[in-house]
């Protein structure tokens, strides 16, 4: 994904923009020239310019090279070594393992990884019991309130619509997929869904909160399982062979997380969706500064920001990209000091440039459809870490100048009349 590289060194979409004259040179500057490197001779996300490699010396030959999956798995290995030295200290240094998250989690450190950056697990050893065990409590006490001691006939107007809503759309979550087709994780969906709901009436439930909710669950449950499989291997984890408790355990803190992670994107859902708005505003601004040429195409071809970013902002790409692809998507995210509210909008921009050059050569109809389809299927670590790459270099160049994001007026909207007429 090389297309930003050569935006941000040829200025297209209005010039190169400064954080700082230093660092952003060393990006879109005399880096290129003064090695004489092209864009597409870096790897994505790197800051310094490799240099021209040696000749190799002719006598004597050099040591054969480690094998490659050799290296990986000792890389795993040390990398694993690091998680597990952070997450059994007595104090779990919560800068340390940000740092550490951002780059990728080993797949059975990640259930507990992703629950100390929610907050369900305590930095503290010695409250780490007590907190895990409160918030589960609280979470059961939660459910009998509002759905065991509650008649139907007791129900508000708008509680019954919001049940109604979670029991038609607990089944349509990862359809076909064999962890949630079974009986007992559908009646967990419904359980963390309603009673998150009727504690978050500013918001309540919206369409789509199922699907961050299976995220979690699959992480969850397959804390005891090795993580370099297919999704096949990662969504069909047989419910079954879990019991009753596991599964209560697995709701409780799935509703934790959920609720932590929506802590941060509740504007996203309440009344005219400031957040939201604010998202696709900076998204906007992003793709105006690095690719001027997708944006104008976009207005031309009648097709709104709006109906481009809005599923992803809202489902925070789930319905876009594989499990696997995904997860690893999200502990970059997670491990974001604001979680997904202020990287997120980096990461939508450098998806959406991804595609640019396909979207440009595309009529109206096309990019429409293709943009209802986009081709993710295979998509797999390799291709988030370039895309994370990418976002990086936008956060870095423009997180801290959001003023350079700014233009004059024009006629392109983001979100077209009729949502702005509704606001």
């Amino acid at each position: 994904m090389s297309g930003l590289w050569g935006r941000l060194r040829n200025g297209s979409g209005g010039g190169r923009r400064q954080r700082r004259a230093n660092e952003a040179t060393r990006v879109t500057g005399d880096i290129f020239s003064d090695a004489e490197l092209h864009a597409e001779d870096l790897e994505p996300g790197s800051w310094v310019a490799k240099p021209k490699p040696a000749p190799a010396p002719a006598a004597p030959a050099p040591a054969p090279s480690d094998d490659g999956e050799a290296v990986a798995a000792r890389s795993a290995r040390r990398n694993d070594a690091a998680f597990a030295k952070l997450l059994g200290a007595d104090e779990v240094d919560m800068d340390a393992l940000r740092s550490l998250a951002w780059n990728g989690v080993p797949g059975p450190r990640r259930s507990d990884v992703w629950r100390f950056l929610l907050g369900v697990l305590a930095p503290s050893a010695g409250d780490r019991a007590a907190r895990l065990e409160d918030a589960r409590a609280a979470y059961r006490a939660a459910v009998v309130a509002v759905l065991v001691d509650v008649p139907a006939s007791e129900r508000s107007a708008e509680d019954q619509q919001t049940l109604r809503q979670i029991l038609v759309d607990a089944p349509r979550t990862c359809p076909g997929v064999p962890l949630f087709c079974h009986d007992r994780v559908q009646a967990l969906i419904v359980n963390v869904l309603y009673a998150w709901a009727v504690a978050h009436p500013r918001s309540g439930y919206v369409q789509g909160m199922n699907d961050l909710l299976a995220v979690l669950l699959v992480v969850l449950v397959n804390d005891d399982v090795p993580w370099d499989g297919s999704d096949a291997q990662l969504l069909g984890r047989d419910a079954s062979a879990l019991s009753d408790a596991q599964l209560d355990d697995v709701a409780a803190d799935a509703y934790g997380m959920l609720t932590s992670l929506l802590g941060g994107l509740e504007d996203h859902y309440t009344h005219r969706q400031p957040g939201l708005q604010k998202t696709i505003e900076d998204v906007d601004g992003l793709l105006r500064r690095v690719d001027a040429d997708l944006h104008k195409h976009l207005d031309d071809v009648g097709v709104l920001l709006l109906q481009v970013t809005f599923r992803w902002i809202n489902c925070l790409l789930t319905r876009e990209l594989p499990m696997k692809a995904l997860i690893r998507l999200w502990d970059t995210c997670l491990a974001e000091p604001d979680g997904f509210s202020s990287f997120f909008p980096y990461v939508c921009a450098a998806f959406l440039c991804h595609f640019s050059e396909t979207i440009r050569n595309m009529e109206s109809e096309d990019v429409h459809l293709f943009l209802q389809t986009l081709p993710t299927a295979d998509w797999g670590n390799d291709e988030i870490e370039t895309l994370l790459s990418e976002a990086y270099i936008l956060s870095t160049l423009f997180q801290n100048a959001p003023s350079h994001l700014q233009h004059e007026p024009d006629d392109i909207s983001p979100f077209g009349p009729t949502w702005e007429e509704a606001g």
